[in-house]
Order: C-alpha cells, then sequence, then structure tokens
C-alpha cells in the first residue's frame, strides 16, 4: 500500500502559486514480493442490444460491430462485462428477452446466445461475464409494454421513465403514475434450477468455450431491488429482518447448483451498489414504507458487505462448496473538484486519505452504529479483513470492482490520469476484476497502454511523494522484461523524478519510453494509431532520471530484447585518465567514437557524437566529488567506465 506524505490539496496549493517540487525520488525493487497482475482488471461493461455496440439481437456481425470489436482487441480489453446491470435481473435465457426497470419494465429481446458467441468467435483474447437471476422472476412476454413511444411525444424525452407502467400501468393527464402495472402478466416465476440451466446449455448444447465465460455475476445490486425492482412483490423484501436473509438463501440456492453443474465457474457477489450501499439496505416496513438501514441477524446490527461476508463463511462451512469467488462492489463517486477527482483512487486502500464522500462507511464498526468520525474508507482494505475475519486467512476469495463512471465533466486528460490512477492501484493490490460502466473519451489510451505494455507481475515501488507522483511497476516472470508507469498529478507543473532500481540487471543504456499528455478528445485508433509519443530514458548505473510533463502518464520500458550487447573492446577499449582537472579519453579503435557523462544520479552533463579525435580533453574542474559514468559507443559496441573525482 502506498504511503502519503501530505495532503494533495497542500500540492495543490503550492502549485497554484507557481512554486516548484523538491525532486521526487522512487525506489523499486525488482526482487520484492510479487502479486500477480489479473488481465481482467482490463476490462469494461458493454451494452449488447439493439442500438448496442455489440447487437444481441441478429446473429450476423455488422460492419459497425466488426469495427468496435476490433478497437476493444487493438485496446487490450482482456474482460468484458456483458450482462448489463439492471436489466440482466429479469433475463430469461430460454426466451431471450428481458424487462427493463428504467424503461416502464417493458419487455425487450436480448439474446446472450448471440452475444456470448461473437465474443468468442472474434475476440480469441478476451473473456465475458453474464448473470444469474436471484429474484425469483424473469419476463415472459413482450405483449404487455407500456406504449413508451406516445408518452414521450405527449409528455417530452424528459417525462420519468422508471415508473411501473408495464402489464397496464396508467398516467394521469400530466404523466404521472396513477395506476401501477401488474408484474403477473409480464413476469414469471424462475427458481434456481432455471437460473443455472444457462450453463448447461452453453456447455452441453452450443458448445461454447467456458473458460472464457467463467466469471457470473450473482444478479445485481440486491440491496437497493426494492427501488431499481419495485414491480416485484413486496414480501420479496420485507422487514429489516428478512430482506438480507432472502438475499443470502437466494444467493446460496443458485450458487450451490452452479458449482454443482461447473465446479470451475467463479461467483462474483453481491454487487453492491454504491458507498451508501456498501453498508445499508433498502426493504419495506410493516406499513409498506420504503426503509433503508444496516443488516442485522436480530441481536448485532452489521455493515451489509461484513454480513453478506459472515453468512458466506457460514453457508460455505454449512455446505463444503465455495460459494463466494470475487467479491464485487460498485461505486459512483459525485466530488466535482480537480483535487477530489485524483484522489478516488485512494478510497480502495489507503488507510490514511480522509475521503470527503465518505457516508455508508460511518456505519462499518461493532454494531453498525453511526460514527461520524469515520471519514476513511479503504474498502477493500476493509473487505480484505472481513474475508480473514470470517473466512480465515489463504480464503482465495479475490475482489471486483465492475462499475463506476468518470464524470462527462472532467477534461479528457484528468480522466486519463484518474483511470490510470486506479488501474495501478489495482494492480499493485491483486484486484481481480475492473470493469468501468461508462466508456469516455481518453480511457480507450490508457488500458491500451497498461494492457499492451504492463508485465505479469508486480513489484514493490516506493515514491517519496506518492500524492503527487505514483509509479506503478510490472515485471515478467523471467525478470528480463519490466514497465514503471509513472503518473503526474500537477495539474500545471512538470516533475522531475529520479528512479532507482534495485535488483536488476538491465544494460545502462537509452531504454524507450511512452507518453501520455495534453489529451483533449478521443484519439485512440489501433496500436499503431494513438497518441502515445515515444521518447527515451537514459538507465546509468541502475539509475534513472526524466522529467514528467503536468497531468501526465509516462511508461519507461526496460527489457533485455531491447538492450545492446556489451563488447568489452578488449585492447581497443577506450582510455581514460584525469590529468590536471581535466578527464583525458584516448580512442585506440579505427572507428568514430560517441560519448556521455553522467553523475551518480543518472543525470547527464556532457556528450558527444561520432568523435574522429584520438584523445578527447574535458575540464572537470567544477564537478562535485563524486564518481561519474562514461557511456562510450561505436557503430557495433557499447562500453561503460566508471571514473572517481577526489
Amino acid at each position: 500500500m502506498k504511503s502519503f506524505d501530505f495532503s494533495l490539496s497542500a500540492i495543490l496549493l503550492l502549485a497554484g502559486f507557481g512554486l516548484s517540487f523538491a525532486d521526487v525520488d522512487i525506489s523499486i525493487d525488482a526482487n520484492s514480493l510479487r502479486k500477480p497482475v489479473s488481465p481482467f482488471i482490463y476490462g469494461r461493461n458493454v451494452y449488447a442490444g439493439y442500438g448496442g455496440e455489440l447487437l444481441d439481437n441478429n446473429d450476423s456481425v455488422s460492419a459497425e460491430e466488426l469495427v468496435n470489436m476490433e478497437r476493444y482487441r487493438e485496446a487490450g480489453i482482456r474482460f468484458l462485462r456483458m450482462n448489463q446491470g439492471n436489466n440482466s435481473t429479469k433475463h430469461n435465457w430460454r426466451k431471450n428477452m428481458s424487462s427493463h426497470p428504467d424503461y416502464y419494465n417493458n419487455v425487450y429481446y436480448h439474446n446472450w446466445d448471440l452475444s456470448a458467441k461473437k465474443i468468442l468467435d472474434y475476440m480469441p483474447n478476451t473473456s465475458a461475464m453474464y448473470g444469474f437471476q436471484l429474484t425469483g422472476f424473469v419476463a415472459k412476454s413482450l405483449d404487455y409494454n407500456f406504449a413508451d413511444w406516445d408518452y414521450k411525444q405527449q409528455y417530452g424525452q424528459n417525462a420519468p421513465q422508471n415508473l411501473d407502467l408495464a402489464g397496464g400501468g396508467e398516467v394521469d393527464g400530466s404523466g404521472n403514475l396513477i395506476k401501477e402495472g401488474d408484474y403477473r402478466l409480464y413476469l414469471e416465476e424462475w427458481p434456481a434450477d432455471s437460473t443455472v440451466g444457462i450453463v448447461e446449455h452453453w456447455k452441453s448444447n452450443l458448445k461454447y468455450d467456458m473458460s472464457r465465460l467463467q466469471y457470473w455475476s450473482m444478479d445485481n445490486e440486491p440491496e437497493i431491488w426494492p427501488t431499481t425492482h419495485s414491480d416485484l412483490p413486496l414480501t420479496y423484501t420485507y422487514g429489516s429482518l428478512e430482506t438480507p436473509e432472502r438475499i443470502i438463501q437466494n444467493y446460496v440456492a443458485v450458487a450451490k447448483k452452479a458449482k454443482a453443474i461447473f465446479p470451475d465457474i467463479k461467483l462474483t457477489g453481491p454487487v453492491a451498489a454504491n458507498e451508501w450501499q456498501w453498508c445499508n439496505l433498502r426493504y419495506y416496513n410493516d406499513a409498506g414504507e420504503l426503509k433503508e438501514d444496516v443488516a442485522t441477524d436480530g441481536t448485532i446490527r452489521y455493515c451489509w458487505l461484513e454480513y453478506f461476508i459472515k453468512r458466506m463463511a457460514e453457508e460455505e462451512k454449512k455446505t463444503g462448496m465455495k460459494l463466494l469467488d470475487v467479491l464485487d462492489i460498485h461505486w459512483y463517486p459525485t466530488e466535482t473538484t480537480y483535487e477530489h477527482w485524483i484522489n478516488w483512487h485512494r478510497v480502495f486502500f489507503d488507510t490514511t486519505y480522509n475521503y470527503p464522500g465518505a457516508n455508508g462507511i460511518k456505519r462499518a464498526n461493532e454494531n453498525a452504529k453511526w460514527d461520524n468520525s469515520i471519514t476513511k474508507e479503504y474498502i477493500f482494505k476493509r473487505i480484505n479483513d472481513w474475508l480473514e475475519k470470517y473466512f480465515g486467512k489463504d480464503h482465495g476469495v479475490t475482489l471486483a470492482f465492475t462499475e463506476t463512471d468518470f464524470i462527462e465533466k472532467m477534461d479528457v486528460m484528468t480522466r486519463a490520469i484518474v483511470y490510470a490512477s486506479y488501474m495501478g492501484t489495482f494492480m499493485e493490490n491483486e484486484v481481480e476484476i475492473f470493469t468501468p460502466w461508462t466508456w469516455r473519451e481518453g480511457m480507450y489510451e490508457v488500458i491500451h497502454l497498461f494492457s499492451n505494455y504492463s508485465k505479469e507481475f508486480s513489484v514493490n515501488d516506493v515514491s517519496s511523494n506518492d500524492s503527487l507522483v505514483s509509479a506503478y511497476t510490472t515485471i515478467n516472470k523471467n525478470s528480463d522484461s519490466l514497465t514503471v508507469i509513472l503518473v503526474n498529478r500537477s495539474e500545471n507543473d512538470a516533475q522531475k523524478v529520479n528512479l532507482n532500481f534495485d535488483n536488476v540487471d538491465f544494460v545502462s543504456q537509452d531504454y524507450p519510453t511512452l507518453l501520455l499528455s495534453g489529451l483533449t478528445k478521443e484519439t485512440f485508433v489501433s496500436k499503431a494509431d494513438n497518441a502515445l509519443k515515444k521518447g527515451s530514458a537514459t538507465l546509468t548505473d541502475n539509475k534513472l532520471s526524466l522529467e514528467l510533463p503536468a497531468k501526465s502518464i509516462t511508461a519507461i520500458l526496460l527489457s533485455q530484447k531491447n538492450s545492446t550487447k556489451i563488447n568489452e573492446m578488449k585492447q581497443n577499449r577506450p582510455l581514460v585518465s584525469i590529468e590536471n582537472g581535466n578527464l583525458v579519453i584516448q580512442n585506440p579503435t579505427q572507428e568514430s567514437l560517441s560519448f556521455e557523462i553522467f553523475n551518480c544520479l543518472g543525470q547527464k552533463l556532457y556528450s558527444k557524437i561520432n568523435s574522429l579525435n584520438k584523445t578527447e580533453i574535458i575540464n572537470i574542474k567544477d564537478l562535485e566529488k563524486s564518481y561519474y559514468i562514461i557511456r562510450f559507443k561505436t557503430k557495433n559496441s557499447l562500453d561503460f567506465h566508471k571514473v572517481f573525482i577526489k
């Protein structure tokens, strides 16, 4: 976990007065504990349906779909969440239809068979996640839809559309609901056997590659069903005691059957809706009024996520089956300032960050009592602690963040900075799945950089000012390729950084860099056509220094494959001596000689290209007492010489 020396508000205040910052020193230990980076953090939600990026009402593949899937491949997207959130809760896979709660509960065709097949056929390196229905009801008929077109024409495009009007509902002359529709007309009961039947259908009938359809969401945001699916019978979400336990029992019934027919399946839950719902559920009281409160077993009160974890551990012990593989949450922050945006990534693991949006988490304490002093979220850290408390060590449950939005108000480069900070944080902390809900300008560039250039394992890096500049370092399994992605969050100022590498064996030379800065619109087209700016940085004696532009993301690519083989030059090696305050270099070769002088921090002090002189004399009287590195190049060889100035 990163440490933070002072608040980012102080950084931004200084930046506003035009003051410069001290160099940021970053230490990277390539031999530290290596944490695997999940390829599924390079993911997104995709709308598949009429007018969506992928069509699931037509088995042919349109030209536009081919373009979309090609862009996914080129960007390096490795995971697609396809269940479409609330629209998946009442999905009937047998009839290929679902009831949409945001559109009057009207029923529309949605054929998951088709969208899954397109992914399997056209995106060979990508996995997809669909979902199981836990409410006990799914769509059954298109015959009782509300006349939404007429309604919009009469009352305008901004007229409410989350009204329960399918099934014979009515509105008054002002467009207000006066009669709810009858859910029994367009929904049917759906037991656990029917829910998991899609897995057997895909495995046995359609012969789909289930290794790429391994993850299944256990419905979506069940703790707010009383509002998102208010057409369901009130008894379904009734009472502060009954509501959480009904969710648990429905979950367990489906999970057991899913594991029985597909032992390798990965189940994600509870898919909590937002910061408030991490601790609070909605339910109807005895008077039929909508209420919100934490979960309870009748004696002890619990934050909803803690209760869910506790009950899953109890059910696993009872059944002897692993019922929870990935703990999945959503979060839609609403802050509107630059300082808040670029701190969002700290909400997950940083135990020192006071999050101004902390609200529901104030009940994440003993007996879920409201404690206004709780301002630090660190939600994934809390979840990991609860998992260990109730499941024990080595529980094997990982983490997922499957819905969020980088709000439209952000400028494109800020959005890129925020997205990169999420991505790097999740790489460092072994988050398994990350799929933003809304896809906006600038995000393709970030996922392309991370997915195509990061390596398989995250290693430890420490920044002297992580609030300002973070380093996210990954290495491959052979330890011969390493990528450092640097995020400079300063809104207006470039920042000098000095990197020191421990336990690496890369040749001292120039290495390629890739820079994202100044984004103002969507620029990503393909791997060959994007906004990445190529450059280089010099590694000398395991040290490297460079300047990061304001609001920028920079990747440094170290690889033995890119290293020039050192030729010791034997008798023809350049000769170096210090005489009367001068550095004397003698070139015994018959070739032109280029050389560069670096200080102990890796900063280049002097260079000369293609010298034909047999002797070069350089005045070094003003140099500090220290050691210096000289790098020599000829057409076919490379050599280094260390000198001490006393």
